[in-house]
């Protein structure tokens, strides 16, 4: 079972290479020590060191154990890419040695039935094997606190008191809540004494504080005890709130059942039905209370306290299927003790397909590193969601590269044309108008997915869909752009970037076109319409019927503006007021332009029907017959692809006459 559990692991690490922004400090701490070594000035935390310090001291370990198979790899000239693979293994290894450590004891105390049981529920659950591989300031912690809990187990209390030291002053201080109210147990039942305590504590923490004071100060260049500032911000000044608040009871309904799934359901039995299993199980909840004080929560703050609960539900599967033989119910319980860990399987295999879109800046990089494999001199700046979600130093594959990861970047053109590659981000694969200023240097190469939402769909044996979409765009400096560009024509690109920024396109009658479009500086402009048809006519049918119906304004007369602005938010998917009303002055235009070339629309909304009621019906009929057209839904997506500063001079056509030379366009080809 201990070497299922880490080739289980492993097989999480395979799906799920690359590592969020929490887990980076740690990481490329890892990769400096192993690669920069001593070139201590160059270590990333001097240029990024986060919002508060970290220890070195995990990273160190990890980089030890690490370091045979990177020196190998150095010689053999393997891809250091893969290294990100040996450390993520390491530190799943040091894991599994002290989940090993606790099912002993368990084994020992309980007997082999519940460590089987203990076993069987941990391997099929997700998120304790898939963060014990994350370079995580409380998975540096977890091995210590799962040697803890064997020693507290066995009644070895200098040992449980040293690790428990240890794990609090160094990496995590919150764990003195759980912790110390297990050690309060040992007291209330008279296994331990407050003055052996003391007298194995003090010395403990003296030694714990002057190692990580004297080793971070050193990697930090000041006086330091990084877990001391972390507990002043995160505790003192309650400042981890500005990464988000949850309810008090959000780990109960939200976490646990996440976290322990099925298996969930089986703790209460467990706790009634196994009296061992009491005091520990109180602990725990305890634990969980008092830290839901704290407004902040994730689920990795109380990954400890997983062990436990699934030692109480084992406990309780052991006791149901050992009485599965004594009656039907019994069997029937027993059926639902085993099938409950089928249930977790499927829920864990969910949430790590999930979880493998959730790494797009990874994705990002990579096949970044693939399309121009034999480039040099490459020169890439990347987004700070990219960096936020998978790329890290491990990842820097090539030494004659310039990897960049400036946090402040406006992309204007001069800052732009200094790489020859970004990685940005993008909210729609279909709305190149979202970097519009990057297209006249910059081909777009390709896009990548991250993780946007959980559908259902009726027609398919999986039930579930995972929805994605694009979030990143991979471009690439077009030949002959030089990195620089003169003051003056400077001046004029940002002076003309601000016009296009406050400027909007009208669309309005002939008698005013012609003034408006002398006074109207040119404006690039990419007509993006995302082509989903059902939500278009849902949206425009719940259009406030006073703004739809109660308006004198028709098809004659003038059009307000439409703001293109409005146009990005449309093909974004963000639905609003202002959005609703701009489907409805482009349909409105579509209607016009048909109905001056003397075509049939089909119940026209120009139509007025006898009574209030049937107009109200009649204009959403006319809504949903236009959009559904099948010659009208083609148009639509054409256009969207389209740039219209290609296709019409907009300094002398406006930008109305424009859509109906494409319409033209678009419908004439329809028709031969």
């Amino acid at each position: 079972m201990d070497l299922l559990l880490f080739i289980t692991a492993a097989a999480h690490i395979v799906y799920t290479p690359f590592t969020k922004v929490e887990e980076s400090f740690n990481l490329q701490a890892i990769h400096d020590i192993l690669y920069l070594r001593h070139n201590f000035t160059e270590y990333d935390h001097h240029e990024f060191p986060g919002v508060v310090p970290r220890t070195f001291l995990g990273p160190l370990f990890i980089s030890i154990l690490s370091s045979p198979f990177i020196l190998l790899f150095e010689t053999l000239h393997i891809s250091k890419y893969w290294s990100l693979y040996i450390v993520r293994l390491v530190l799943a290894a040091v894991v599994t040695c002290a989940w090993t450590k606790l099912k002993r004891v368990i084994t020992k105390i309980y007997g082999s039935d519940v460590s089987l049981w203990f076993s069987l529920i941990t391997l099929t659950q997700f998120h304790f094997i898939f963060y014990m591989s994350r370079t995580l300031p409380n998975i540096m912690a977890l091995p210590l606190v799962l040697y803890a809990l064997a020693y507290w187990f066995n009644d070895q209390m200098k040992p449980f008191i040293i690790c428990s030291g240890i794990a609090i002053l160094i990496f995590r201080s919150e764990l003195l809540i759980f912790l110390g109210l297990l050690l309060l147990i040992k007291v209330l039942f008279k296994k331990v004494t407050i003055p052996r305590i003391l007298k194995i504590a003090i010395p403990t923490a003296i030694v714990i504080l002057a190692i990580s004071i004297v080793v971070d100060s050193f990697f930090w260049q000041r006086l330091v005890w990084p877990e001391g500032e972390v507990l002043w911000y995160n505790t003192i000044l309650n400042k981890s709130s500005n990464w988000g608040t949850s309810p008090f009871l959000w780990y109960f309904y939200s976490a646990l059942p996440r976290a322990m799934a099925t298996s969930l359901l089986f703790v209460p039995i467990g706790f009634v039905l196994e009296r061992r299993v009491r005091p520990i199980v109180l602990a725990t909840i305890g634990f969980v209370v008092i830290y839901s004080i704290l407004p902040h929560k994730e689920l990795r703050f109380i990954i400890y306290v997983f062990p436990v609960l699934n030692l109480a539900a084992a406990t309780a599967c052991h006791r149901i299927w050992s009485n599965s033989g004594k009656s039907l119910w019994h069997g029937f319980l027993s059926l639902c003790a085993g099938g409950h860990l089928l249930l977790n399987v499927c829920v864990t295999l969910f949430l790590l397909i999930v979880s493998g879109t959730n790494y797009p800046g990874g994705v990002a990089i990579t096949r970044l590193h693939t399309l121009e494999a034999g480039s040099s001199n490459v020169s890439v700046h990347i987004s700070n969601l990219a960096a936020q979600s998978g790329v890290s130093r491990f990842l820097q594959l090539h030494d004659n590269w310039n990897y960049c990861k400036k946090e402040q970047m406006n992309y204007t053109k001069e800052e732009s044309l200094e790489y020859t590659h970004l990685i940005v981000e993008a909210k729609n694969k279909f709305n190149n108008q979202l970097w519009s200023s990057l297209q006249e240097d910059f081909d777009t190469v390709e896009f990548v997915d991250c993780f946007n939402n959980i559908g259902i769909q009726y027609n398919s044996i999986m039930p579930i869909k995972i929805k994605t979409k694009a979030c990143l765009a991979i471009l690439k400096k077009k030949p002959g752009k030089e990195p620089s560009v003169s003051k003056k024509e400077s001046k004029k690109r940002k002076k003309k970037s601000v016009n296009e920024e406050i400027v909007e396109e009208s669309l309005e009658t002939p008698t005013k076109k012609t003034k408006k479009a002398k006074e109207k500086p040119k404006k690039k402009t990419i007509v993006s319409l995302e082509d989903d048809n059902d939500a278009i006519v849902s949206t425009v049918e719940s259009y406030e019927e006073q703004d739809l119906y109660n308006s004198k304004e028709t098809a004659e007369t003038p059009q307000k503006e439409i703001n293109f602005d409005e146009l990005r938010n449309l093909a974004m998917g963000q639905v609003n007021r202002k959005t609703k009303a701009t489907k409805l002055k482009i349909r409105r235009l579509i209607e016009q332009h048909f109905r001056s070339k003397g075509k049939h629309i089909e119940n026209d909304s120009q139509e007025k029907p006898t009574i209030k009621t049937e107009k109200v019906i009649s204009t959403k009929q006319s809504v949903k017959a236009i959009i559904k057209q099948e010659r009208i839904k083609e148009m639509i997506e054409q256009i969207s692809t389209m740039d219209l500063t290609k296709m019409c001079n907009l300094e002398k056509v406006s930008t109305k006459d424009c859509l109906k030379s494409v319409i033209d366009k678009i419908d004439g080809q329809t028709q031969s």
